[in-house]
C-alpha cells in the first residue's frame, strides 16, 4: 500500500549565490494574510503563504529572490517522514505490554481498526481519497487512548496506586504529565515506543502521584518501579527526536 503522490508540490528554478537550484514549493492562499510569507514546509519544501488576491507571478517573483535563504534552510531542515511513511517502514504498534504487527489497507466506508492480543496483530483501514496521515493519526489516537489507559491502570494497581483519570493527548515535546488531582496525561505517540520504554514513561508519571517533583526521593521511587530507569531514560531523547515530529 503506497501513499498517493502529493500533487500540490511543484518545482521552480531559483537563483542562489552559488548558481541556480530547483526548489520544491507550494503556494497557499489565505484571506487573513496581508503579505507574502515564506517558510519551510513539513516535506522540506518552500511554503509560500500569500494574500487571497495576490497574483501568482508576484508570489513567484518573491520566491526567486530568496534563493540563498531557501538553500540554507532546506539544508538545516532535513525531510521528516510522515506518520504514514514511518509506519510503512516500521509496521508495529505497542500497547498493553505487547507488540502488535500492523497492516494498513483501504476501505470505502468509515475508517476503523481492529486488534487482537492473541494474534498480536492490528489492522487499520483508511479511505483512499482522504489524507492518509490525518486518518492514520486519528485511528492510532483511538487505539492509544484505549491501550494506554488500560496499561496505566494495570501498572498502578500492581503497586497499589490510585489514579483518578488517564487522558491521551497530542503533546508537542512531552511524553506525559501528572496533575495534583491525580490525572495522568500521556502522549499518544507512546504506542510507537517499545513496551519497556512505554512502561518507563508510565511509571515516571505514576511516581509523581507520590512525589510531585524530581527530587532524590522521586528518582529512588521510579527506580523501585523500574529497575532499568537509568538505561531507559537515556533512550528517551533519541526516541523523542524521531517520534515527536510524526503526525504534525
Amino acid at each position: 500500500m503506497s501513499k498517493k503522490k502529493d500533487n500540490s508540490l511543484k518545482l521552480a528554478e531559483v537563483e542562489t549565490s552559488g548558481g541556480a537550484i530547483l526548489v520544491p514549493y507550494e503556494v497557499r492562499r489565505s484571506k487573513r494574510s496581508r503579505y507574502i510569507r515564506l517558510t519551510i514546509g513539513q516535506n522540506n519544501h518552500a511554503l509560500l503563504s500569500v494574500p487571497w488576491r495576490c497574483p501568482l507571478p508576484e508570489a513567484m517573483k518573491f520566491l526567486r529572490t530568496q534563493g540563498d535563504w531557501i538553500e540554507k534552510n532546506l539544508k538545516q531542515n532535513p525531510t521528516r517522514s510522515s506518520l504514514f511513511a514511518y509506519l510503512e517502514k516500521h509496521p508495529r504498534l505497542f500497547g498493553l505490554g505487547k507488540s502488535f504487527r500492523l497492516s494498513m489497507s483501504f476501505t470505502t466506508v468509515r475508517p476503523f481498526f481492529v486488534y487482537s492480543t492473541d494474534s498480536g496483530e492490528i489492522e487499520m483501514r483508511i479511505r483512499a481519497d482522504e489524507d492518509s496521515d490525518v486518518e492514520i493519526k486519528s485511528l492510532i489516537r483511538s487505539f492509544a487512548a484505549e491501550v494506554i489507559e488500560k496499561r496505566t491502570m494495570e501498572l498502578a494497581e500492581k503497586h497499589g496506586l490510585e489514579v483518578a483519570r488517564v487522558t491521551t493527548r497530542d503533546q508537542s515535546s512531552r511524553w506525559g504529565s501528572c496533575s495534583s488531582n491525580k490525572t495522568i496525561s500521556l502522549n499518544w505517540r507512546l504506542v510507537l515506543l517499545r513496551p519497556d520504554l512505554q512502561d518507563h514513561i508510565i511509571y515516571h508519571e505514576l511516581a509523581h502521584l507520590t512525589e510531585m517533583n524530581h527530587s532524590k526521593d522521586f528518582w529512588a521511587l521510579l527506580a523501585f518501579y523500574d529497575p532499568k530507569t537509568t538505561q531507559h531514560n537515556s533512550l528517551l531523547n533519541p526516541a523523542a527526536s524521531r517520534l515527536m515530529p510524526l503526525g504534525r
